[in-house]
């Protein structure tokens, strides 16, 4: 089996840099460096694929470069949400959802009557979130509630407004 098309499924959704991005915020030493740090990831990455894909391919896709640089843009306010939801003991009750509902809504495949893991992947990585921001029993299941109540809701408004799907 070759790895590297698995390799490149995986790093071409958007699961992966919401697990990156918030283990880089988590991990940072205060909010500012988790702010920045993630930011300057996302330009980073942002400015590397498209260099590499204006060289190899010819073409520089200007609408999905100002998606993605706006997504990036606001990735230093959501890297500050992320750090607090670590670091700070009251909010890690509640904003620790926000990440793993996203993460979860990526990875489930809902309909009126079934919920399907669509994308295992990404469930995996919604439990490694579970494991970052444990603290302990009764917030990990205050926050596995609300993440699903959260994936629903985000899930419900990327359906709805999205041309794109993840």
């Amino acid at each position: 089996m070759n790895i590297l098309p698995c390799f490149g499924d995986l790093c071409s959704r958007a699961g992966i840099w919401v697990l990156i991005a918030t283990l880089i915020a988590a991990y940072s030493k205060s909010q500012i460096s988790a702010a920045l740090n993630t930011f300057m990831f996302f330009i980073g990455m942002l400015t590397g694929y498209y260099i590499y894909s204006a060289f190899l391919f010819g073409s520089f896709p200007t609408s999905y470069f100002l998606l993605w640089g706006s997504i990036a843009l606001a990735s230093p306010f959501l890297a500050a949400i992320v750090w607090m939801a670590k670091n700070n003991l009251r909010l890690a009750w509640i904003l620790p959802a926000l990440p793993m509902g996203l993460l979860l809504s990526l990875s489930l495949a809902v309909g009126v009557f079934y919920i399907y893991v669509s994308y295992i992947e990404e469930f995996i990585m919604y439990a490694v979130l579970c494991g970052v921001f444990y603290k302990n029993p009764k917030q990990l299941a205050a926050i596995i509630s609300v993440s699903f109540i959260i994936s629903f809701i985000i899930s419900f408004i990327i359906k709805q407004v999205s041309p794109f799907h993840f």
